[in-house]
């Protein structure tokens, strides 16, 4: 009897720890699926209205994420990209091709908006059109970012040679309005809200708009940017990232005075309301993962043909390096 009283006791306590061990399992898978940490960047633009929705109305939330904003310039962003510091950003289509095709292991998950680059020269200019900026100092915020990549698109359209014709002289966003003031150069190319406050105060004159102007003004301009290792090790956590972009862009389209409140408020962009919204209100937000692609292949070739891509690159390959088309993303 005793020895199967102990039989027992053993048989009962193995089940015990057995039950235990399952508990810890559990509580390790529930703990495993709790918000997923993810950071993403930001520049400080009135154009990344999407993120800002995304993380202020909960759409991150909604997709399982515990997010964490974090700004930076676009050199700093592009390094935090490349060591997996940040995970995502809301970038320019323009900006971030260059870097991909020289190895940078980024991809674009989705096209967000149209817009978001203006071009501006001092109201007693005498230049009128790109045309006119043979042998000028062009102000940028970075050599390859977005600005400069447009610009030397619209120098080619006139038949001028953005490498030669002009000088690029690279200020931060916020120092590009003073330089351009001072006369350090003729002529700026800034996103806005930046560009659109020297307009509204009566300080510079637009002689292109990439949101309102041809040969852009339908083109894409900004996308979901996500870091390829995280692309590859959890595809889900990638789709989740976008899925809240693309849902916050949606909201912005429909919301254009509420998300500028916000961006204000939560001190994302300078400004004031009226030229937020009026910006905001240029921007097509109809986000979409075919078009996105669309506009990777399209600006690729234009890039190639102007000499900012190398000339040996495959447009084909380098469109299917650079778009990632994600499962339960459409």
């Amino acid at each position: 009897m005793k020895k199967l009283k102990g039989i027992i006791s053993l048989v009962l306590a193995t089940a015990t720890i057995v039950t235990l061990a399952g508990c810890g399992k559990s509580a390790k898978k529930e703990e495993a699926k709790g918000p997923k940490k993810v950071t993403i960047g930001y520049f400080g633009n009135t154009c990344e209205a999407a993120v800002f929705a995304a993380y202020e109305k909960g759409f991150f939330k909604e997709e399982g994420l515990d997010v964490t904003m974090v700004k930076g310039d676009a050199n700093t962003l592009k390094d935090s990209l490349a060591t997996g510091k940040i995970d995502a950003t809301d970038g320019l289509f323009l900006q971030w091709l260059k870097p991909i095709e020289s190895g940078l292991d980024i991809k674009y998950t989705a096209a967000i908006h149209t817009g978001c680059i203006q071009v501006l020269v001092p109201t007693n200019s005498n230049i009128k059109s790109f045309k006119d900026l043979k042998g000028k100092k062009v102000g940028v915020p970075a050599i390859g970012g977005g600005p400069m990549v447009l610009s030397s698109r619209l120098l080619t359209n006139e038949g001028l040679d953005s490498q030669k014709d002009v000088e690029w002289k690279v200020f931060p966003n916020s120092e590009l309005p003073i330089a351009l003031e001072k006369g350090e150069v003729d002529v700026i190319a800034v996103s806005d809200p930046f560009a659109q406050l020297q307009v509204e105060g009566g300080k510079a004159k637009s002689i292109y708009n990439s949101a309102t102007d041809v040969p852009f003004k339908n083109e894409y301009c900004c996308a979901v940017v996500i870091n390829g290792k995280l692309i590859e090790k959890d595809p889900e956590t990638a789709a989740a990232i976008t899925r809240a972009e693309m849902k916050g862009a949606k909201w912005v389209s429909q919301n254009i005075k509420e998300i500028v409140q916000i961006e204000l408020n939560k001190k994302y962009v300078p400004g004031d309301a009226a030229t937020n919204e009026k910006v905001l209100a240029s921007y097509n937000f109809n986000p979409s993962v075919d078009e996105g692609e669309k506009a990777v292949a399209q600006l690729a070739k234009e890039m190639k043909a102007i000499g900012i891509l190398d000339k040996n690159t495959d447009i084909n390959t380098l469109t299917k390096a650079s778009f990632v088309r994600l499962k339960g993303v459409n």
